[in-house]
């Protein structure tokens, strides 16, 4: 039975927690350290810390020092996309300026496509080892007829992997050998990291040296209970190993956290190793050595579980992959999308843009309700694109803004923000359209009206009159790759108006009227609609009917002054006046796509090929040279661009 390895937990959980524990001295355990300040946010997240860590203590550390160390993380090919995804957030947090390798280890070879896009990602070297065979797999000696009976004692009492063997393998490898893998011997420090895990606060110091000259051997940031199903026995195999070895149990040790009465049982407490930062010489001493050989030899890997449960959630992927070559071909350093070389400032192209900056800014509209999705958002464009590049945000709700809003999210950028409150009229139902009709029609669609401030009103909020470009940004949002030119200057210079990642067609039950409305619009003013703009994008018979294609404007860098015009003003208020966006349920996206690819020129469109994007569900991932060149973690096999539901086919060819 196979188990995914991103819902693995990690390293030695209550099997190392009950040694490491019951072992260290009273000095030693005054080193026991919690990152908790340093790597998990205050107030964001439930830390249960042992105790608490004083940073003037790493202030005269010398930058060109370093530990002997290196980050571990157990995966399978498969994996890719989420491994990506976490080490990515460990060098923009972290490693890029500390520069450690990566071990990667697995029960079978990785394959070229994890090697190559996981060297790409990171900024040092990476090594990539195959488990022994003795170290992953169930042992002869265990009785199978036992082992069985156990697997569906569990599985009839729903836990979670009862039936899994691999997971038991998983975690008697994470237990009792993981340190003497080959690729880790040369090491004394390491920090396990997981598939799919997030990383929130820069991390200006160095935990490895840390440890290193402080003398601590485990650092985490959660502790909680482990399932007690699953670890019926181990606790009184624990009290024979103190029985029988007391010359490994200092008096001063940390008991008091495993156990309420003494010793006499286990309180479940045990730390959650899917973070760890630890001393790899503490886990390959003769005591702990002892102690594993111990629980190995009682089977409660396999007669049991062994280790924590952890609860995961998934999720169903949307569509099927593309083939990797047909997506190659598309893509690559000769696309014709991509923006020219001399707009770039990275190792490879070096010029003086980045002196100059367009009047642009970002804009986010967001409630209260959406801080942590917008600081995620915020964060990753910060680290992708903006700490170099410093361009202002605008935030824009219908109410003011929390103390907290302004707080965390002025925090967490690296220029000035501002923060609007819409007006009453930009957003709320006009009190001219029909309550019943509009009621009626919502019932029907079984869905809850649609903002529509956006489509609209947005350009000429008093905050954003001063900027001639804008970048929308949407919480939750995810942007994979580094970005080293800067899109506002190539709009400006090339006279672009409006740009995207993702184009999709828009649900027809919602739009029923647009597109006649839309072509009563063209019959009255021929005058604003040029020869060369890109109705095929939007039509496949010359106009007569809607294909309901268009940019998905979660993500849009656009010219302000475009939606400003005299063109598409008149446009929006023929559309307004209709009363489509309450008595249908016409969006910003189909609204601003027909605006655009009418009233512009195509080539004044543009597709952003090397953004790579993602808001649930659909991703545009770049491919080929730009997707290394971008260094993106995005998997490029779930690029949503030539999917049977994209549009980009019709934009290319309109």
């Amino acid at each position: 039975m196979y188990v995914p390895t991103r819902y693995f937990p990690v390293v030695l959980l209550s099997l190392i927690g009950f040694y490491y524990l019951l072992s260290i001295s009273k000095e030693e355990r005054e080193y026991l350290h919690t990152l908790r300040e340093r790597l998990s946010c205050p107030e964001s997240h439930v830390i249960i810390d042992l105790d608490s860590h004083n940073a003037a203590s790493t202030k005269n550390l010398a930058p060109p020092r370093k530990a002997n160390a290196a980050f571990v993380i157990l995966a399978r090919n498969q994996d890719l996309s989420g491994v990506l995804d976490s080490i990515q957030q460990n060098e923009d947090r972290f490693n890029r300026k500390f520069g450690y390798p990566y071990v990667f280890l697995n029960d079978e070879p990785f394959d070229p496509d994890f090697i190559k896009y996981t060297s790409e990602v990171i900024s040092t070297t990476s090594e990539y080892g195959v488990i022994p065979h003795d170290h992953w797999h169930q042992p002869e000696w265990i009785d199978e007829a036992r082992a069985t009976a156990a697997r569906q004692k569990l599985e009839a009492q729903d836990i979670m992997y009862a039936e899994s063997v691999p997971y038991r393998n998983m975690c008697r490898f994470n237990s009792g050998f993981f340190f003497r893998h080959e690729l880790l011997k040369k090491y004394d420090y390491y920090w396990r990291i997981e598939p799919d895990i997030k990383f929130y606060c820069d991390l200006d110091f160095d935990p490895f040296l840390f440890m290193q000259d402080n003398k601590k051997v485990y650092g985490f940031t959660i502790a909680l209970h482990e399932y007690v199903e699953t670890i019926e026995t181990l606790w009184n195999t624990t009290r024979e190993f103190i029985k029988k070895y007391p010359e490994h149990i200092p008096k001063d040790n940390a008991l008091r956290f495993l156990s309420e009465d003494g010793g006499e049982t286990y309180n479940g407490c045990h730390f959650w190793s899917n973070f760890e930062i630890a001393d790899l010489n503490f886990w390959r001493s003769a005591a702990y050595t002892d102690y594993f050989d111990h629980l190995d030899k009682a089977g409660g890997f396999y007669y049991e579980i062994g280790l924590h449960f952890i609860l995961s959630i998934s999720h169903e992927e949307y569509g099927k992959a593309t083939s990797f070559s047909s997506i190659a071909s598309k893509f690559g350093s000769n696309n014709p999308n991509n923006v020219p070389d001399e707009y770039y400032d990275d190792d490879i192209h070096r010029n003086s843009t980045n002196q100059r900056k367009a009047n642009a800014a970002f804009v986010i509209l967001a409630r209260n309700g959406d801080l942590q999705g917008v600081l995620e958002s915020i964060k990753q464009n910060e680290d992708r694109f903006n700490k170099r590049y410093g361009y202002p945000y605008v935030f824009l709700n219908e109410e003011p803004f929390s103390a907290d809003f302004v707080k965390y999210t002025t925090e967490v950028v690296s220029t000035k923000t501002e923060y609007g409150l819409i007006p009453h009229d930009h957003w709320y139902q006009p009190k001219w359209i029909d309550e019943d009709r509009a009621k009626a029609s919502r019932k029907k669609m079984e869905q809850k009206q649609v903002i529509y401030g956006g489509s609209g009103s947005t350009p000429e909020h008093d905050l954003l009159k001063k900027y001639d470009y804008y970048w929308r940004i949407e919480p939750n949002v995810k942007f994979f790759c580094d970005l080293h030119y800067d899109p506002f200057l190539f709009m400006q210079d090339n006279k672009k108006v409006y740009g995207f990642t993702i184009s999709l067609p828009e649900y027809g039950e919602t739009i029923e009227t647009l597109w006649d409305t839309v072509k009563e619009f063209m019959k009255a003013h021929p005058e604003y609609i040029p020869e060369d703009n890109a109705l095929k994008f939007l039509s496949d018979d010359g106009g007569q009917t809607y294909n309901r294609c268009h940019f998905w404007s979660n993500f849009e860098i656009g010219d302000l002054n475009f939606w400003r015009g005299e063109a598409y003003t008149k446009f929006f208020e023929h559309l307004d006046s209709a009363g489509g966006f309450y008595y249908e349920r016409w969006g910003d996206a189909p609204v601003h796509s027909i605006g655009a690819a009418l009233f512009a020129k195509k080539d004044q469109i543009h597709f952003f090929n090397e953004i790579g994007y993602r808001h649930e569900p659909f991703m545009h991932c770049p491919t080929g040279d730009t997707h290394a060149r971008g260094k993106c973690w995005c998997d490029q096999n779930h690029n949503f661009d030539y999917e049977w539901y994209s549009c980009l086919k019709k934009f290319e060819a309109a």
